[in-house]
C-alpha cells in the first residue's frame, strides 16, 4: 500500500471557477501586439493568438495567458527596446497531425522558436537541444504556440540583459 500523503490544500477546497470567469481575463489583443515583433504578418499572428488564447483547455489558456503576459510586462518593465526581434537562428514549429489525417506534406506554424535561450541549456547541434526543442513544441497547438511564444518573450530578455551587462563593461 503506498504511503499516505498529507493533503495538498489546508482547508475547505477552492470551488473551481466556471470557463467564463477564465476566458474574461483574457485578452487576445494582448498577445497580438506581444507577438509582433516576431509575426508582422497580421492575419498569421491572429491565428497563432487564437490558438493559444481560445483554444483547448480554458485553463491551458487562462496559464498560457498569464506566462506570455507576464514575461511581456517584464520586457516592457525594462523600457523600451531599440533592438527589437534578434534575428538569430530559429526553428519552424511544426503543425503535427494524427497519423490518420497527415497528407505527407510538411506544414508549419507561422510563429518560430527561437535557439539563442535554448543553447543556454543544451549546445547547438547536441542531441539535448534537439530534445528540448521537440518537448516545447511537440503536443496541441495551444501548447506548441505559448511554448514558442514564451521562448521568444526569453530570447528578448535575454538579449536585453547581454546589452545592458556590455552597457555596464563599457562605462
Amino acid at each position: 500500500m503506498p504511503p499516505s500523503r498529507p493533503p495538498r490544500h489546508h482547508g475547505p477546497r477552492p470551488t473551481p471557477l466556471p470557463s467564463s470567469a477564465v476566458s474574461a481575463f483574457i485578452r487576445p489583443s494582448r498577445l497580438d501586439a506581444l507577438l509582433a515583433p516576431w509575426m508582422p504578418d497580421a492575419e498569421e499572428r491572429a491565428f497563432v493568438v487564437r490558438c493559444i488564447a481560445g483554444e483547448g483547455p480554458v485553463h491551458h489558456r487562462g496559464a498560457s495567458y498569464a506566462l506570455v503576459c507576464l514575461l511581456g510586462l517584464l520586457l516592457e518593465e525594462l523600457g523600451p527596446d531599440e533592438g527589437g526581434a534578434r534575428a538569430g537562428e530559429s526553428l519552424p514549429v511544426p503543425i503535427r497531425l494524427p497519423p490518420h489525417l497527415a497528407r505527407g506534406d510538411d506544414h508549419d506554424y507561422p510563429l518560430t522558436i527561437p535557439l539563442a535561450p535554448l543553447t543556454r541549456l543544451a549546445p547547438k547541434g547536441s542531441p539535448e537541444l534537439a530534445a528540448l526543442v521537440d518537448c516545447l513544441t511537440d503536443g496541441p497547438p495551444h501548447h506548441a504556440l505559448a511554448n514558442a511564444a514564451m521562448i521568444c518573450l526569453l530570447d528578448a530578455l535575454f538579449a536585453r540583459a547581454e546589452r545592458a551587462r556590455a552597457g555596464a563593461e563599457e562605462a
